[in-house]
């Protein structure tokens, strides 16, 4: 899965869906590298496509407060009237343009170790190649002393919300090049 380092853009970006058709990536010239150029017309609200990051974590204090994201690629969970009312407390809170909030809750697995959840299978498998068996903590993960847990209480201690950064992004970097 890992890209070369000449090809990271290749890589990073996914043309999506019927646009594959619309859309080519070319070389433009030294100054700007490569881009991204339109073949054909491309419709108004037409997807052409998806970034994948490189490494991505979710911030410490939302994931201390249980916001329900994907531990790969950090798609929501849940749905935004889910969270509302989670953190609100209130059952009964309603959010305007729910059918713009879709959650496959079936496409869902968790790491059978730690039990760290993900949006679909392709995000296990990719985190599972790419970083989490070096900082997968099996059962450990509710253990204070365990030291990913340590690291991230350390980092919690002199970082508080709103967050701008997170340790587990190093953490993830570091184990991408081990792993």
């Amino acid at each position: 899965m890992a890209a070369s380092m000449g090809d990271v853009f290749s890589f990073c970006v996914g043309v999506a869906g019927p646009a594959r058709v619309s859309v080519e990536v070319r070389f433009a010239n030294s100054a700007k590298g490569k881009g991204l150029f339109a073949t054909q017309l491309i419709q108004k609200g037409e997807t052409i496509f998806m970034e994948r990051p490189l490494v991505a974590a979710q911030f410490l204090w939302n994931a201390l407060y249980r916001y329900r994201a994907c531990d790969h690629c950090l798609r929501a969970l849940e749905k935004a009237e889910e969270n509302a009312q989670r953190l609100t407390g209130k059952p009964g809170q309603v959010l305007p343009h729910p059918d713009l909030c879709n959650v496959r809750k079936d496409l869902h697995q968790n790491c059978p170790h730690c039990q760290v959840m993900y949006c679909s299978a392709e995000c296990r498998l990719a985190a599972a190649e790419q970083y989490h068996q070096i900082l997968c903590p099996g059962p450990s993960q509710d253990d204070p002393l365990h030291p990913l847990n340590k690291l991230q209480e350390a980092w919690r201690s002199v970082h508080y919300p709103p967050e701008t950064a997170s340790i587990m992004l190093m953490a993830r970097m570091v184990a991408t090049v081990k792993q």
